[in-house]
């Protein structure tokens, strides 16, 4: 619902809603109680309605059918990306409802929004630098599965959605792979808007302490020198800061490395499938709150609430240090020679922080069972300094070519690249090129499927330069764009969330053509009468391996596989890499 001008009734009736103390809408998280999906798109189009300040978008489809809404918030009633880019503003992205069951986000950004249009505390003014913009509800499908009985480690609120999609998805393992309609329709918002900072509201029940919110940071081992710096010594101590000042204090989510957080923590890596990672991609500074599931749901709502408010105004303080820092990091990755793919916690380096728990223990008596259990006894509060691990080391890491070159048949992988904005050039005619190309030498997964797919959680590979025919409308992919970390993580086969892992490339992992055990046997006595170095090698080892020797399917897959009878094409990954760099009007050549 976007308005072009402002008409002199609406410019009174706008400085009539600002002076208003009464909040519009009718919010019952102290009662226990969280809106429907209607009722949350109900309340948004109040306020659209009320404040020409703010309009509510429908930016595409959910696996459900429903629209998917992104409310905006500006100074002034402009909501193009493109004119608030131009004006030099920072921009905001909220994130709630990903899982359904863990509302409180979608109360807290409510309640956000409408003091933020009714200019409570005088909050409008982080609206001078920074636009806010909000999806009030992302898992659609979840939150019309309502029902009291979703989650089962949660008494409130009474009624909860359900965290699996209308496709039964989990959204926050999909942001790479966008097997959903949601998460296509998300990719458009977050390339048409660009976000600077990005906030997924979560609830955990993880380890019991005593507070009610944790966050998950952007994680600072992911960027480049400049962000780094910008969150070791900015964001990270300064959001920490910000909350110690209010009703509830901020802890790093509670990732333990044992489990009583006595014995410390480490930062959570958060992997590209999950929203905070996939902004992480782009140089976004992406984050999750956690609330903690055992505390009230009026103190999960509150304590979300006042995150988004330190996050806000953290926003509006750094606006341009976050998009300078964010500009910078762009460049320092487009000059970089290497880039990393995996990474491990540093044990030899950590910060103490003060951490308030309960005591863990293996003897706590199960009220259903009668028996010991491991748990939490929360009649012996602490507070304790414990070690914090927040710096990773490169385990692994690769050099950057020039481009990637991609056969036009793998049209999935294309087209999420396209979503994403990515820049790359159609080969006009067919052509030979040298290119290194990696072999999948070993890959394992479960043995049931993850969110869908047969993760490959373990891929090994090998190299190899190769003098390959592209045909025209195959693709070349410049890696030097301001995209690059998405380009490298999505297309590396060892990157965490690559396509390969997440099963877009699996048809390359099977052998079309095979030998027989009989009909084979005339072209190998061939090959062996005109190569009699490889017949010499070959005999070598029969007469050296008495297994070998008495194997006839071994001596041929011998021969098969040792020789150009084998496959090129199997295993053989289809994004290859070139190293050398063309120029615009030979790249246009080709």
């Amino acid at each position: 619902m976007k308005r072009f001008f402002l008409t002199p009734f609406l410019v009174l009736f706008c400085f009539a809603a600002l002076a208003q103390d009464k909040s519009l809408l009718e919010l019952k998280y102290e009662e226990n109680y969280t809106p429907t999906y209607n009722e949350v798109i109900e309340m948004y189009q109040l306020l659209d309605k009320t404040y020409p300040n703010a309009s509510l978008l429908e930016k595409g489809k959910t696996d459900i059918g429903k629209p998917l809404h992104l409310f905006v918030i500006n100074s002034e009633p402009v909501f193009d990306p493109q004119r608030i880019r131009e004006q030099g503003k920072s921009v905001l992205l909220i994130n709630n409802g990903i899982h359904p069951g863990e509302p409180a986000g979608i109360d807290a950004s409510l309640q956000f929004a409408d003091d933020m249009l009714r200019n409570k505390n005088k909050m409008q003014k982080w609206l001078e630098n920074t636009v806010i913009i909000i999806i009030p509800a992302y898992n659609i499908g979840g939150l019309l599965n309502r029902s009291a009985t979703n989650r089962a480690n949660q008494s409130t609120p009474y009624e909860t959605g359900f965290r699996g999609n209308a496709k039964n998805l989990d959204l926050n393992r999909d942001f790479t792979k966008n097997d959903s309609e949601n998460a296509k329709s998300f990719t458009k918002i977050f390339q048409e808007w660009n976000p600077d900072v990005f906030l997924d509201t979560h609830t955990t029940n993880g380890s019991d302490h005593q507070y009610s919110v944790t966050w998950i940071p952007p994680f600072p081992d992911y960027f480049p020198p400049a962000q780094e710096k910008f969150l070791r010594e900015k964001m990270l101590p300064q959001m920490f800061e910000k909350m110690k000042k209010g009703e509830y204090a901020l802890t790093p989510y509670v990732n333990w490395m044992h489990r009583d957080p006595k014995k410390g923590i480490q930062m959570w890596q958060d992997a590209p499938r999950y929203s905070s990672g996939f902004a992480s991609l782009f140089n976004s500074y992406g984050m999750m709150t956690e609330n903690h599931v055992y505390k009230v749901y009026s103190d999960r709502v509150k304590s979300c609430y006042e995150f988004i408010c330190s996050l806000a105004e953290f926003t509006f303080e750094n606006s341009e240090g976050i998009i300078t820092s964010r500009e910078t990091g762009i460049e320092e990755l487009l000059s970089a020679e290497n880039y990393p793919l995996s990474y491990e916690v540093d044990t030899t380096k950590y910060s103490t922080i003060t951490f308030k728990g309960y005591e863990a223990s293996d003897e706590i008596i199960d009220k259903v069972t009668g028996l010991p259990r491991f748990g939490y006894d929360r009649t012996k509060p602490y507070s304790h300094e414990i070690r914090y691990y927040d710096v990773y080391n490169t385990v692994e890491e690769i050099q950057i070519p020039e481009y990637y070159i991609l056969p036009q048949g793998w049209k999935e992988v294309i087209e999420r690249l396209k979503l994403n904005g990515i820049e790359f050039y159609a080969i006009s005619k067919d052509i030979f090129f040298d290119v290194e190309v990696d072999y999948i030498d070993d890959f394992g997964g479960p043995p049931q499927p993850y969110n869908g797919h047969y993760f490959h959680n373990k891929v090994t590979t090998h190299s190899e330069i190769q003098n390959l025919k592209y045909y025209a409308g195959d693709i070349i992919i410049p890696v030097r764009q301001k995209k690059i970390k998405y380009i490298l993580e999505i297309l590396e086969p060892k990157a965490m969330d690559s396509f390969f892992r997440w099963n877009f490339f699996d048809s390359v992992l099977d052998q079309r053509e095979y030998f027989s055990t009989y009909g084979f046997e005339e072209n190998a006595l061939k090959y062996l009468e005109s190569h009699p170095d490889f017949k010499s090698k070959f005999l070598e080892k029969r007469n050296s391996d008495p297994e070998f020797a008495k194997d006839h399917r071994a001596q041929l897959a011998y021969i098969y596989n040792n020789t150009e009878w084998a496959e090129k094409t199997c295993k053989r990954y289809p994004a290859a890499k070139i190293f050398k760099k063309f120029s615009e009007n030979e790249l246009k050549s080709f």
